[in-house]
């Protein structure tokens, strides 16, 4: 008997010593293949910035000029909040190169939103699949290679935004926890330290977050006591942000005007106090950019797969991931809205990379999952074949997008402003177009604006860099022909008599 019993209790532990080695392999397994997803996701990110010399994007050399000036003097040159710019800079010391360090920065930062994606649809799907589908669809998504190789700022805030994201569904689904709770604030805080976009979409998840937990009954009295707490540590962030470093925060005004403009009230209003800082120059509205989110007909599609889902899941009782495709999804059409003003919606578009990977890592690993439990090993491959090709429409989008993404100027343009430099006496104030405007006051490291009569009358010298080709419409003094670019003297029109 005491054999008997001595035998079984050995094998039981030897079984559960053999099933704590076999997750112990599944975990590390896992964690080989997140580590492989994010190293290929920072080595196209790299490719990207790679085909360049210089840094793409209008705004591109912008962040050299902040990050610059930052290292120079411990300051920016335009009001901005300024994490991005911090990070930046380290990898700029890192790699002794401002350029260079820029790209590395902004690529792997890029590359990293693809690991709380993993996690966050990880634990929402079940399983590691829709986690693994999730980091692909961020590395290959073309909305989010645009904001990498221009508005790099909102870029890196979706890494911040995606793990508030996953905090927030922790809080939502597994009740109170000081640890989630503390993390989610942190996140939130360096969110709104980094872009006031990625900002904004966060507080809207929280309320949508709230507003769902509440309908669905999920956790809803944990969940909304979290949410107050949150609340609170926000409205504190904004209040000190606002009040105490009103030039960094200045983009916090963008959002009443934001919503001013959408409920029809006619404007801004009145316009801020100039900061202390420069602002930043806004660009002109550009054309909406939706061939970068595969036309309406994609925004059509995400919002009805997530709809779908959304029943779907509510019909088999899941009530975690009914949650979040609830406010995901509610999220995407409210950002998708048509009637938003167009040079608003351009940009809140991009944002859409986002519902993206969640939606559709989370439909593809449902369709991968029913295939396999209805039938053999066709329906498996069915299955497989599916998602290889659902995901080589968005590598199509991303090479697109990376094939668009270059600088405004080329590397002859940047030797003419490079000899132009010596030129410009100082003192002197220099009208250029927006396109290159960063450009100018990257390289020859003086004072870009707009023409406009005043400047006269505050400056002796206005010099304007123009295109060979495009003579400005202001009577001019040539002081130096270049290839690319003419740095001329423009001279005030007299007005007649």
């Amino acid at each position: 008997m005491m054999l008997r019993d001595m035998f079984f209790n050995r094998l039981i532990a030897e079984l559960a010593a053999l099933g704590t080695l076999k997750r112990m392999c599944k975990d590390g397994a896992e964690l080989l293949m997140v580590l492989l997803i994010f190293s290929f996701g920072f080595a196209f990110n790299l490719w990207i910035f790679s085909r360049n010399w210089l840094i793409t994007g209008i705004d591109g050399p912008y962040y050299l000029i902040q990050v610059r000036e930052l290292l120079r003097r411990g300051s920016l040159v335009y009001g901005a909040p300024p994490l991005a710019f911090l990070l930046l800079s380290f990898f700029c010391l890192i790699t002794g190169d401002l350029m260079l360090g820029v790209k590395v920065g902004v690529s792997l930062l890029c590359a990293l939103s693809t690991v709380p994606a993993f996690y966050l649809m990880r634990r929402a799907g079940k399983s590691s699949l829709p986690g693994f589908i999730a980091m692909t669809l961020i590395i290959f998504s073309a909305p989010y290679i645009r904001m990498m190789t221009d508005f790099m700022k909102n870029a890196i805030g979706i890494l911040f935004l995606l793990s508030f994201l996953y905090y927030l569904h922790v809080l939502a689904t597994s009740g109170f926890s000081r640890r989630s709770l503390i993390l989610a604030n942190f996140f939130l805080i360096l969110t709104g330290l980094t872009h006031i976009l990625d900002f904004g979409v966060a507080i809207l998840f929280l309320m949508l977050y709230s507003l769902w937990a509440v309908i669905l009954n999920v956790n809803r009295h944990p969940f909304l006591k979290s949410t107050c707490i949150i609340a609170l540590v926000l409205f504190l962030f904004i209040l000190m942000a606002s009040t105490f470093f009103g030039d960094l925060f200045a983009d916090f005004g963008k959002a009443l005007s934001f919503l001013r403009e959408l409920a029809g009230m006619g404007g801004a209003g009145r316009p801020p106090p100039r900061p202390s800082l420069k602002p930043k120059p806004q660009a002109p509205s550009p054309p909406l950019w939706i061939r970068a989110v595969g036309g309406w007909e994609y925004v059509l599609l995400l919002l009805f797969s997530g709809a779908i889902l959304t029943v779907y899941s509510w019909l088999r009782g899941d009530g975690e991931s009914t949650l979040l495709l609830s406010a995901v999804t509610s999220m995407s059409s409210m950002i998708s809205f048509p009637l938003i003003p167009p040079n608003w919606l351009w940009r809140l578009m991009l944002m859409i990379v986002v519902p993206t990977a969640i939606i559709f890592s989370q439909g593809l690993s449902e369709v991968n999952r029913l295939m396999k439990r209805t039938g053999g090993n066709p329906l498996s491959e069915a299955s497989t074949a599916l998602i290889i090709i659902s995901l080589a429409f968005f590598i199509m989008q991303a090479g697109y997008a990376a094939e668009k993404a270059r600088p405004t100027i080329s590397y002859e343009g940047y030797l003419d402003l490079v000899e132009m430099k010596d030129k410009i006496p100082p003192d002197s104030l220099v009208v250029a177009d927006f396109h290159v405007a960063y450009w100018v006051e990257y390289v020859d490291e003086v004072a870009v604006e707009r023409a406009t009569p005043e400047i006269w009358r505050t400056h002796q010298h206005v010099l304007g860099v123009f295109f060979k080709n495009r003579p400005p419409p202001f009577p001019f003094r040539v002081i130096y022909r270049g290839r690319v670019f003419v740095l001329v003297e423009l001279q005030p029109r007299i007005p007649r008599h």
